[in-house]
């Protein structure tokens, strides 16, 4: 199965301006699967429109990239359409399975440090107003 040409017809023309094609990433999220959320954001991964997210190597995110063009234009999961990505561009399916495996770990640690600095920093204005409360 050839997808190169649904990648090219991605680029469209609107009053004779190219329009570039973006797949929707959005979704009920209890639909989803764990592996379609991460390809969706391992395809935003090398997008400028989050300048800096880099957070995968750009050959896997452009893997997950034409994953989503695939699954919107078929209308079908995105974790169902990576096999055959993975097979015509000559990529074993394992390393981008480890690939999004690090991510999502990457994903939760950083999800983890969050909550622990927000749970410490409530705590300290909690005992900040507790101290200011009986100096006066």
């Amino acid at each position: 199965m050839d997808i190169s040409r649904l990648v090219r017809s991605s680029i469209g023309r609107r009053n004779g301006k190219p329009e570039r094609f973006e797949p929707s990433f959005s979704g009920d999220d209890r639909e989803r699967s764990k592996y379609d959320k991460l390809i969706a954001r391992a395809a935003r991964s090398w997008n400028p429109e989050f300048p800096g997210r880099k957070e995968l190597p750009r050959k896997y995110a452009k893997i997950c990239w034409e994953t989503m063009i695939l699954a919107r234009s078929k209308q079908a999961s995105p974790e169902d359409l990576l096999p055959d990505v993975c097979r015509m561009k000559g990529v074993d399916e394992s390393e981008v399975h480890e690939a999004l495996e690090a991510l999502g770990r990457r994903i939760e640690e950083t999800n983890i440090t969050f909550d622990s600095r927000r749970n410490a920093q409530s705590t300290i204005i909690s005992r900040t107003k507790r101290l200011l409360e009986r100096l006066r």
